[in-house]
């Protein structure tokens, strides 16, 4: 399978192409603009097939692309290769706004062909199982950053996007019954917190940007059961009174930890197979469609 990366960035080189290059039957073309960044980066893997311009890809007998390019150009380029029935892995935000989403997603079932958004928190291995589990009566995701207040668009889109999605599980927020506080500082958001009631769940995720220090934790409760996590590698469980730690295998690679080895796995059985479970289509369209609602109500 022949896979195109366009964008040699952060995202790209700390979380994405140390996996790639390491899985079995993958053969990698490199694209970006930068000429010093594909040379270096290309040498760095011993990726022989580059290019600076993405519509020579066309040219490269390629099975589908992963787009690691800033967020607004990630509309055009999925477009462009989705035209021609390429497969698209796109990081997320897919786009900035819902209109342009679901053009995206109209593109992807017009044209058959996968159209896969690149949330990695939905593979965590420490607690996606007990995220799946049909007896789940709370779960809280709380998502932090040190002075780092920002734009409602970026804050929103860019970021507590995460948060929102991980929450998402159902692919289906009623608007409708979210309560939204959101706190301000000057013309920025410093935070905002989500809660709602779904399917017997209780929901509740924040995003605090004046917080004194940046972190991330999730903790999840049934009947008499609980689970407190404050990192991707370790966390405790409680029940009958008693803690218990519950944690990966201590050589468990941090991107694997953080979801993006179970991620990149499913991403290449999807080009493989040339499909996409309609659950997940509709979990990306639910949860870019409440980032714009959500962008919407912290703007009135």
């Amino acid at each position: 399978m022949r896979l195109a990366v366009i964008g040699l960035g952060d995202i790209a080189t700390k979380a994405y192409l140390p996996l790639l290059t390491r899985m079995p039957d993958l053969e990698l073309v490199f694209c970006t603009r930068n000429p010093e960044k594909l040379v270096a980066v290309a040498s760095e893997y011993r990726i022989e097939e580059t290019c600076r311009d993405y519509h020579d890809l066309l040219e490269m007998n390629i099975n589908g692309v992963m787009i690691h390019t800033s967020s607004e150009t990630h509309a055009a380029i999925a477009t462009f290769f989705m035209e021609q029935g390429i497969p698209v892995f796109v990081d997320k935000p897919a786009t900035l706004n819902f209109a342009d989403y679901q053009k995206l997603h109209d593109l992807s079932e017009h044209k058959s062909v996968p159209l896969f958004v690149g949330f990695n928190r939905r593979y965590i291995p420490l607690w996606n199982t007990l995220v799946g589990r049909n007896d789940l009566r709370t779960l809280t995701w709380h998502k932090h950053r040190l002075n780092l207040t920002g734009k409602a668009q970026d804050f929103i889109f860019d970021d507590m996007i995460h948060v929102i999605d991980s929450l998402n599980i159902h692919g289906n927020i009623d608007q409708q019954d979210i309560q939204v506080v959101c706190q301000k500082a000057g013309g920025d958001i410093a935070m905002i917190n989500l809660s709602w009631k779904e399917n017997g769940t209780l929901f509740n995720g924040q995003m605090n940007r004046q917080f004194g220090k940046t972190c991330e934790s999730v903790s999840l409760a049934f009947e008499n059961e609980a689970y407190q996590f404050n990192g991707f590698l370790k966390g405790e469980k409680f029940e009958n009174g008693t803690a218990q730690t519950v944690e990966l295998a201590d050589w468990t690679d941090t991107l694997a930890s953080k979801g993006f080895k179970a991620m990149l796995e499913d991403w290449v059985n999807v080009v493989a197979s040339g499909r996409m479970d309609e659950k997940v289509k509709q979990r990306n369209l639910s949860t870019h469609a409440f980032c714009d609602w959500l962008l919407d109500e912290v703007n009135l």
